[in-house]
């Protein structure tokens, strides 16, 4: 008896705690459907909120609808204007839905008092990835001292099960940009895990949501002219076409047929000089980003700047209750030279199958590259578990096999890589404990891998603190070190690194950095060198419309082509302007000097290498409308190699959307190098075109 009554009574308290909706078509403000009482969740002190904020949900067909009225004072900010998926330095409500809780990710809706729009899809790992896009809308009206939002959220493009009545949760919060403040109904932190999607406020839906197929083709054409050689041409790659289709709520899949990216922003220049393995560049074309964490696989197993020119491209993802599947294929072009083979035409494929439940997760991939006579195969598995509160084993397997007759490896060979982990996250602290072993023949030839045959074994330490109300906002603290043992199947040899980071947050927006390390590292003929690197730095963001980094760092830093170690010494500098209403401009830089002479003689050779040069990216964006804006961009090295005495890059894009979802795109983009020095009669000195062309693109939903 006295279980049935427990029973009864947790039934009975679940159905209170959750939020029925009502049905209407109208303005549905009761306190039957009212959500209030937020409370504060950084700093994380559930102190509640002294401006009042409302919300009224209710279902109006296959729309949520929800009604937001927030109070306001003099420390508002609306911030600007900004096109969708660009956020703004203002004020902001947001709506965080989530259809299948036990999947662990949230739909992700922002409202602006400006009218921005701002959507996306917040992981299991609390990244947001903003490359997922929605037809969400909203209305923002500011009164005297009263904010109100309401928000139309389309069901049908979710993915959620079918059973009826739909048991869905939310986490509604504000942002208060001048305190730096957030809200959340209900307590809901970042920290929390997994449990962050759990303890959402739960809400039932009572009426049925239709299903539709939604299909969207999205032609395009892009008409480019290469101001070197004069020349332009309507040949087939300037048409393309992307078709998306979701047939089920938890299924999606696109297609690419020979993707554009010409209005993609150059890659910023970077400081790539002194390094053993070619230079990694953030991924940023829009097929590539979205959806990528569905499939689990790090970048040293995939790699996707390894696809150059993809003339097709395909993938599907889609979730159950507890598994996550995904696939993605692409065919890479081959792309010659004067007849030089420059890129292969090979062709890359992902497959995962991840289930996850509450406190175990598994992961399972197979990437593979492939060609005629060639292929590389690489199985991933990953097994992550809570076996206590707080407490975590994490264990992973990548096997590898490869045929490659081109550089003489004819029989299949294999390799592997085995990994352990403990870790836990008791309060504040994040302690950790791993090991690994990586052998000689593991090769990952979609992935970003280029040293193998070792092993290594370390810990770290962490520990962070919010502080609500106080002089010092946020303090924390990390450390780490490890030690590897390398070239295992020859001339087995140890080294090490170790370091650490503080960072200490003020009130007035003052935010300070540290961070030091030390190492053993090998040059290129494996000789041991020892190395150290100290930082400081600080972030200024007092005014809306600036905000500064600025940092110093000293190094003993190993230059491989000296094989030697030399003093470096580096100033940072990164910051944001808004000038004026709607203008909006960064820039980053760093000036460098090594310790190293000018010329070097080895040996018979004398080698002569750079020792100061700077490092600069700078962009300007200009947006009056959200449907226009007008984008520009530079990158620029100083570093002198050979008759090279500076590197060049810069672009615009013009964005404009003359109706929904019909885009017009013009640009440029240029690459040059420096090879006369500057001087009185030419101050610019003369640049070498290396690539300059103009475009117009327009690309229509269907």
């Amino acid at each position: 008896m006295k279980a049935c009554l427990i029973v009864l009574f947790s039934v009975i308290f679940m159905n209170c705690a959750a939020l029925v909706l009502p049905v209407s078509a109208t303005e549905t403000l009761t306190d039957a459907n009212l959500l209030s009482g937020f409370v504060r969740v950084d700093p994380d002190d559930k102190k509640q909120e002294t401006l009042q904020t409302k919300a009224w949900l209710w279902q109006d067909g296959d729309n949520l609808i929800v009604h937001f009225e927030a109070v306001i004072d003099s420390s508002f900010t609306r911030g600007d204007l900004s096109v969708k998926d660009e956020g703004a330095s203002a004020d902001y409500l947001r709506l965080q839905l989530i259809t299948i809780p036990d999947a662990y990710y949230a739909y992700y809706y922002s409202a602006y008092p400006l009218g921005n729009l701002l959507d996306g899809v917040r992981k299991t790992d609390m990244d947001v990835d903003y490359a997922w896009d929605s037809h969400y809308s909203y209305t923002s009206e500011v009164s005297g001292e009263l904010w109100k939002v309401t928000m139309r959220i389309p069901l049908d493009e979710l993915r959620f099960k079918q059973d009826k009545p739909y048991n869905w949760k939310v986490i509604l919060t504000r942002y208060h940009y001048q305190s730096q403040e957030f809200f959340s109904l209900p307590y809901s932190n970042t920290n929390q895990g997994k449990e962050y999607f759990l303890k959402a406020q739960d809400i039932v839906l009572t009426q049925p949501v239709k299903h539709k197929l939604d299909i969207s083709l999205k032609p395009y054409f892009v008409k480019s002219y290469d101001l070197i050689s004069r020349s332009g041409s309507y040949d087939p790659e300037h048409f393309g076409l992307d078709l998306a289709l979701n047939p089920g709520q938890r299924t999606r899949i696109k297609i690419s047929l020979n993707p554009d990216y010409s209005d993609v922003p150059m890659d910023s220049a970077q400081d790539d000089y002194n390094r053993k393995d070619p230079p990694y560049y953030e991924e940023n074309r829009f097929f590539f980003t979205e959806d990528i964490e569905a499939f689990g696989v790090s970048e040293d197993v995939f790699y996707s700047r390894n696809i150059v020119q993809p003339r097709l491209a395909f993938k599907a993802t889609g979730n159950t209750k507890i598994l996550n599947w995904g696939v993605l294929g692409a065919f890479d072009k081959e792309i010659r030279d004067d007849g030089v083979l420059i890129n292969r035409d090979d062709y890359y494929q992902v497959l995962a199958l991840n289930p996850s439940w509450r406190k175990l997760q598994l992961g399972n991939a197979i990437t593979s590259r492939v060609n005629s006579g060639y292929y590389n195969h690489v199985y991933s598995g990953v097994l992550n578990w809570e076996f206590l509160p707080h407490l975590y084993f994490t264990t992973s397997l990548d096997l590898s096999t490869l045929k490659h007759p081109s550089v003489g490896i004819t029989d299949l060979t294999t390799g592997s890589k085995t990994a352990f982990k403990l870790s836990a996250d008791p309060k504040d602290w994040n302690l950790s404990l791993g090991y690994a072993r990586l052998s000689k023949n593991l090769t990952q030839e979609a992935g970003y891998l280029y040293e193998t045959d070792y092993e290594y074994a370390g810990s770290g330490i962490g520990w962070s603190k919010t502080y609500a109300d106080k002089q010092i906002r946020y303090l924390s603290f990390n450390t780490w070190a490890y030690g590897y043992h390398k070239n295992l199947s020859t001339e087995p040899y140890y080294a090490y690194e170790s370091g650490f980071t503080a960072n200490l947050n003020t009130a007035p927006r003052l935010n300070f950095l540290f961070n030091g390390s030390s190492a053993q590292v090998p040059d290129l003929h494996d000789d041991l060198h020892d190395i150290y690197n100290g930082m400081l730095g600080c972030t200024w963001a007092k005014l809306r419309s600036l905000r500064v980094f600025g940092a110093y760092s000293y190094a003993q830093s190993l230059v491989y082509a000296l094989s030697d170690t030399y003093p470096k010494h580096t100033f940072n500098i990164n910051g944001w302007f808004s000038p004026l209403k709607n203008v909006s401009t960064t820039l980053t830089g760093s000036w460098n000097h090594y310790g190293y002479p000018e010329e070097n003689v080895i040996g018979p050779v004398t080698i002569k290498l750079d020792k100061t040069y700077v490092i600069a990216n700078a962009t300007l964006g200009y947006t009056p409308s959200p449907v226009f804006k007008l984008s520009l961009g530079s990158g620029l090295s100083t570093y002198e190699s050979g008759s090279i005495r500076s590197s060049l890059t810069y672009y615009g894009n013009l964005r404009y959307e003359f109706k929904p979802e019909y885009f017009l795109f013009l640009g440029f983009k240029s690459a040059q190098k420096q090879d006369e020095p500057s001087s009185w009669p030419d101050p610019l000195g003369h640049f070498r075109k290396d690539m300059a062309t103009i475009y117009a693109k327009i690309s229509l939903t269907l």
